[in-house]
Parts: C-alpha cells; sequence; structure tokens
C-alpha cells in the first residue's frame, strides 16, 4: 500500500473513529498529523507544523472573543428580545421571525449561539399550536443559514479552505446563497407542516397553553420580558459589532487584505479594557473546541497536498467520463458525513479533495461546486443526530419530542440526496457550458 492511500485511509478512520468513539475530531486529526507526516511520509515536525493554519485559528480567536463579550454583556439577549417584540400579534410570522432572529445570531461568531433562541422558539411553538417540526426545521435553517456568514465559524472554515486551494471565493455571496436556499426550505416547511391554516388565523385566538416558562427554563420574551435600557457597555458593544460587520464587507469589496480576527480580536480587547470583568469572563466562550477542529483538520490536509495525494486524486476525477457524477458523490458524502458528524470538519477536508473537479480539464470550472458542498453539508444539521437537531428535539415539550425526533430524521437524511441535487442543478449545472 502506498503512502498516499495509506494516508487517505487515516482521514477516513479519523472520521469514524472520532464518530464512533466520540474522540476529539480535531485533536486526532493533529495526532494523526503527526503520525502520517512523520511516521509515514517521512517529514520533519517543523514541516508538519507548518500547514497548521494560524491565520485562520486568529480570525475563530478574535470573532468568537468578541461575540463572547457581547453575551456576556446581555446584549445578544437584548437583540432577540426587542426582535420578538417587533413580531407582534401575528402568528404566522412567528417561524419567520425567529427565523430571521436566530438567523442573524448565528452569524455572531459561532453559529451555536443562535441555540439560545431554539427553546424560546420551541416553547411558543408549542403555546400557539405551531407545528414543532415547522419551527424546528426554522430553527435550524437558521443556525446553518448563518453559520455560512463571513463572520461565523464555518463560513471563515469555507473561506479558508478555499483560499488555500488558491480556489476564487465571495464571502458574501456565500452567505446569501446560503440564507436563500436555508428561506427555500423554510417555505417548503411551512406549507408542509400547516402555514395555510396559521395564516388563516391571528396569534391572538390561540388558547393560553402552556405557562410562560419554555423547556429548559426559558421564559418566553414576548410574554415575561419587558423592554430594558441599554447599558452604556451595551451600546458599546452593538456599535463594535457594525463596525466589524460594516468594515469587514466593505474592505471585502474593495479588495483591502486584512484578517478579520486581528481587527475583532482588537476590538475585544478595547472592550474589555472598558470592562475588565466581563473581558474575563468572555474568555470562557472562546470556542476553543472548534479552533482545535480546524487546525487539526486543515494540518492533516496539508500533509495530504504534500505527499501528493491530492494529485493523485485529481487524475482520478479527470478519468471519470462524467464529471458531474463525481461532484454528486462528493457533495453526498459531505451531507451523509456531516449528518453524523462535524459539518465544520467534513467541509475542511473535502475542499481540497473536490479541488481537481475544479481546475481546466477537471470539468468543473464552476467554483459554485464550493457553494454546493457547503450547503449540502449543512442543510442534513436537523437530522437529531448532531448538536443542531439534538438541541432542538430536546428543547420541543415532551410529548411531542417522539414525533419531531422521527420527522427530522426523515427531513435530514432525505437532505443526503435532495441537498446536493439541488445545489448542483442550481449553481454548477448552470454555468458547465458558459
Amino acid at each position: 500500500m502506498t503512502a498516499e492511500i495509506i494516508a487517505l485511509v487515516v482521514l477516513g478512520l479519523v472520521f469514524a473513529v472520532s464518530s464512533i468513539r466520540g474522540i476529539h475530531m480535531g485533536a486526532l486529526a493533529l495526532v494523526a498529523a503527526f503520525v502520517v507526516g512523520i511516521g509515514v511520509v517521512g517529514e520533519g515536525l517543523d514541516d508538519v507544523l507548518g500547514g497548521f493554519p494560524v491565520d485562520a485559528l486568529v480570525i475563530l480567536l478574535g470573532i468568537t472573543y468578541l461575540f463572547g463579550i457581547a453575551r456576556e454583556t446581555g446584549t445578544i439577549d437584548w437583540l432577540v428580545d426587542r426582535s420578538i417584540g417587533l413580531i407582534g400579534n401575528r402568528v404566522a410570522l412567528l417561524p419567520w421571525g425567529l427565523w430571521l432572529i436566530a438567523t442573524g445570531v448565528a452569524c455572531l461568531g459561532t453559529s451555536h449561539a443562535a441555540f439560545a433562541v431554539v427553546p424560546i422558539a420551541m416553547s411558543l411553538a408549542h403555546t400557539h399550536r405551531i407545528s414543532s417540526t415547522m419551527m424546528g426545521i426554522a430553527m435550524s435553517s437558521a443556525i446553518v443559514g448563518g453559520a455560512l456568514a463571513p463572520t461565523s465559524i464555518v463560513g471563515i472554515t469555507v473561506q479558508t479552505a478555499a483560499s488555500s486551494a488558491d480556489i476564487p471565493y465571495n464571502a458574501g455571496l456565500m452567505f446569501a446563497v446560503s440564507v436563500g436556499v436555508n428561506a427555500l426550505v423554510v417555505l417548503v416547511a411551512f406549507f408542509m407542516f400547516g402555514g395555510r391554516e396559521l395564516i388563516a388565523r391571528s396569534r391572538s385566538t390561540a388558547p393560553a397553553g402552556e405557562p410562560a416558562l419554555g423547556t429548559g427554563g426559558v421564559a418566553l420574551a414576548t410574554q415575561t420580558k419587558t423592554t430594558t435600557r441599554l447599558s452604556a457597555m451595551q451600546v458599546l458593544v452593538i456599535v463594535s459589532i457594525v463596525v466589524l460587520v460594516g468594515g469587514f464587507f466593505l474592505l471585502t469589496q474593495l479588495g483591502v487584505d486584512i484578517n478579520l480576527g486581528v481587527v475583532a480580536l482588537t476590538i475585544a480587547v478595547v472592550l474589555a479594557f472598558v470592562d475588565p470583568g466581563v473581558g474575563k469572563r468572555a474568555v470562557g466562550r472562546v470556542d476553543w473546541g472548534t479552533i482545535l477542529l480546524l487546525g487539526g483538520i486543515i494540518t492533516y490536509v496539508e500533509v495530504l497536498v504534500r505527499l501528493g495525494a491530492i494529485d493523485q486524486l485529481g487524475e482520478a476525477a479527470r478519468s471519470v467520463s462524467q464529471p458531474l457524477v463525481a461532484a454528486l458523490v462528493i457533495c453526498v458524502v459531505a451531507a451523509l458525513v456531516s449528518a453524523f458528524a462535524s459539518t465544520i470538519g467534513i467541509i475542511g477536508a473535502l475542499i481540497p479533495l473536490a479541488v481537481p473537479l475544479l481546475v481546466p480539464g477537471g470539468g468543473l470550472e464552476s467554483t459554485g461546486f464550493i457553494y454546493a458542498v457547503a450547503i449540502s453539508a449543512s442543510l442534513v444539521d436537523c437530522a437529531p443526530f448532531g448538536t443542531t437537531g439534538a438541541t432542538i428535539v430536546a428543547s420541543t415539550v415532551e410529548q411531542d419530542r417522539p414525533r419531531v425526533y422521527r420527522n427530522l430524521t426523515l427531513w435530514g437524511l432525505s437532505m443526503v440526496i435532495i441537498g446536493p441535487v439541488v445545489t448542483l442543478a442550481t449553481m454548477v449545472v448552470p454555468f458547465l457550458w458558459s
């Protein structure tokens, strides 16, 4: 067995062992990089560590630290409460309003921040006789849609992987496509699970239902919370977020090369200087697990690149008479693995493996394929085998959980096929002959 084959087999084992045994995928991938790089390939330790993505990890550190401060100061909670209040007494708008709110929160550093909205949303669904399945799909679509924002971890991962592979990539367009696709998903779920009935009645005619306390002890914002004035620190945090996001998009459009993490970290340190206590507590909210995950996966993929395994896959890809078939297989694998393992990990690993299909002669010159891979890997996250789906099921009222679990399982697994087919048909096929 050649070194290239061994390295690819080990990559598969990293995903399998991590899923079966629950070992952190990033730590496992980093150890595998040392073992394969030094023991199989014969590289030095410095060579292996040279693939460690410092720039990307600085981005993750800065973003999650800044938005950790936003959560510690209660700024995120205030924004959620005010947003729910704006929906008013229109029950048909609740799924859409909560989807928009959760999407916005998911853009703020880590999509897991939007998990705070899930118990509120699921409680409101039960109280106002809205399908828990519909609301669960809306929450999942919000989390994965916002996750591909250039200010969120998954979006940063895709951008890093594409940049490492020298693939042209537009972070703003990726985010817009992601939100558009997930809006379509919510629209389909809305009409499949009782949307017409919601339109026909108003929220004010709904029964009182359960007490105004959601699962997990989360009070319903619309019933128990009153709007409070923003503190000076919260105002400063909101201004900082606007400056960060607006400045990033502006500089990106102007073609300025700047590390988002450095800017975010600088802003976070200034805020920590204003309130050292908040800054200290926010360090605990830095997503160290994801930093390790991305660092380990990309370091291992860099070993594959230097070994030439990616080039060999390229030759195999070019030998396929129908490259679109190879593209479909990659997207399906991304979706299937993501349903049971880390979305970030599978995206970070598969984008470099997909590069041979995108280069001239590979058959798929459209970078829409990268968008298709990323979205295919994220649409399945509503399945209750991963963190997102499990959180939604756990936040559902007890009597509805079996039905929601079954429905989300069927919906999520159907996305393994539907996601790749739809994304390739809309993002790749129209450009094959252009």
